[in-house]
């Protein structure tokens, strides 16, 4: 993905997910913001006070009974985060069809999936977590030479992932370590068949 200057700015602050279950979030307000100057400077010129409140609103929303696109959504608890469906869904907007590559069991699948949809030029979200549980969301950002940089929400700064680190489960994002999934861009059965 190529970041516009406005999306290296709000990078660049640092903003940190508010409380400990809104990682999912902060990575749908950092995606809109990377894809969205006017609502980029509106987070800069709030600074932290407004990247809190647009990340609890967003968590209301992504949790809630009314997906972005008005379509009823399975109710989840926001005690336990953010469900991987709810944020493809928000992060989909309805124009695109995400889906969950698992990365537990066939991490360079899953490594694959991720630098396609950042070739494509989009974000992708990662859930990372240790080996009994997906725990964190992350959001890959642009490719290196063998590896992504990834905002990392609960300390606000962009990390570094290497290849070598996501397939042997040695990620330092917070304190986990393991690549649970990422959300997809699905190609279209239209783009499949050209």
């Amino acid at each position: 993905m190529s970041i516009s200057e406005t999306g290296r700015l709000v990078l660049g602050r640092q903003f940190q997910q508010p409380d400990r279950r809104s990682c999912g979030a902060a990575v749908a307000v950092i995606a809109e913001a990377m894809r969205n100057d006017r609502y980029a400077r509106r987070l800069l010129a709030g600074g932290d006070e407004e990247f809190g409140a647009e990340v609890i609103g967003m968590h209301r929303r992504i949790t809630g009974l009314i997906d972005v696109s008005g379509h009823v959504q399975a109710p989840w608890p926001r005690a336990v985060g953010t469900p991987p469906w709810a944020l493809a869904r928000q992060l989909g907007r309805g124009t695109r069809q995400h889906h969950v590559v698992p990365a537990r069991l066939r991490p360079g699948v899953a490594w694959a999936a991720m630098n396609t949809g950042l070739a494509r030029g989009l974000v992708v979200p990662a859930y990372v977590g240790d080996r009994w549980a997906p725990r964190h969301v992350v959001l890959a950002l642009e490719q290196g030479e063998d590896a992504v940089r990834v905002y990392e929400p609960s300390s606000g700064r962009v990390a570094q992932v290497t290849r070598e680190e996501w397939i042997e489960g040695r990620l330092r994002l917070a304190s986990w370590q393991q690549p649970w999934l990422v959300l997809s861009v699905r190609r279209s059965a239209r783009h499949n068949q050209a």
